[in-house]
């Protein structure tokens, strides 16, 4: 009996490091071209034995490219902490001189710093926030300086660093060409070495790839444009969806089970 207790010991186990892992995205859309790269996040459910769920959130209510429907995030009862990940796809936050993103500032550096991850492809350096910041403060800008440059599209350079992640390996191999198909227009100018570099542009050695760590999460940056690399970006998405499951918890608990803290007032979205 003794050792029928062990093996189906080890047999739970063994058949506990196989359970896949939930994590619960929101993808937000501040343009209308950013759809296809929408569409391409959204399609996949699996990566690597982890489970993505998705919801879409229109804040494309202004701009050169709205889409019908498009909402005020400050406006709405969104329920942050549902979300362990929040996807910027292309220009989400703001572009054309119109930002998004007013009112939720602290709400983004809250989910952040408790362990969630927020993704944010390229986007342009001509519109700003309320207090004047190019990116906004939903990155903490005031802690940890950055700008946006006004460039073209540039070949781009794997680092050491990005070398040692996940994000260009697992589950597929993409390398400098690769990359450098997808490296489009403007990037980020970090003025802070906590940014980690993940890919250098060739064209003024600024971030094509970077990551910020923040509290129990990160921020995570490619410099992509959806209007002409998608659906060639695919490769990339997936690796980033399985890079980001790395950096934060499922479901909002935390490896030893006990129920992780999340920031804010419990909400619904309408």
């Amino acid at each position: 009996m003794r050792y029928l207790l062990i093996s189906v010991f080890i047999i739970l186990i063994v058949s506990g490091l196989a359970f896949s892992e939930d994590f619960n995205v929101l993808v937000i859309l501040g343009d209308q071209s950013a759809q296809a790269e929408a569409a391409v996040v959204e399609s996949f459910d699996t990566v690597e034995g982890n489970n993505f769920n998705f919801t879409e959130l229109n804040i494309a209510t202004g701009g050169t490219r709205p889409i019908a429907g498009g909402v005020i995030p400050a406006e709405e009862e969104i329920n942050w902490s549902e979300y362990q990940m929040i996807w910027f796809a292309w220009n989400g936050p703001g572009h054309d001189g119109d930002y998004f993103m007013e009112g939720t500032e602290e709400d983004l550096v809250s989910f952040v710093e408790n362990g969630g991850v927020i993704y944010f492809s390229a986007f342009d350096d001509n519109y700003r926030d309320p207090e004047g910041n190019q990116i906004g403060g939903w990155l903490p800008i005031d802690e940890f300086p950055c700008g946006v440059d006004n460039t073209g599209d540039a070949n781009a350079e794997i680092t050491p660093e990005g070398e040692a992640t996940v994000l260009f390996s697992v589950p597929n191999k993409i390398d400098d060409a690769d990359l450098s198909a997808l490296v489009l227009d403007d990037n980020l100018a970090p003025a802070a070495d906590e940014y980690v570099v993940l890919a250098t542009r060739t064209d003024n050695n600024q971030p094509a790839a970077v990551m910020l760590p923040y509290g129990k999460g990160a921020y995570v940056h490619v410099c992509i444009d959806a209007r002409s690399t998608f659906p060639a970006a695919t490769d990339l998405v997936e690796n980033l969806l399985n890079y980001m499951a790395n950096l934060t918890v499922p479901m909002a608990v935390e490896p030893n089970m006990k129920l992780y803290t999340i920031w804010g007032n419990i909400k619904s979205i309408r």
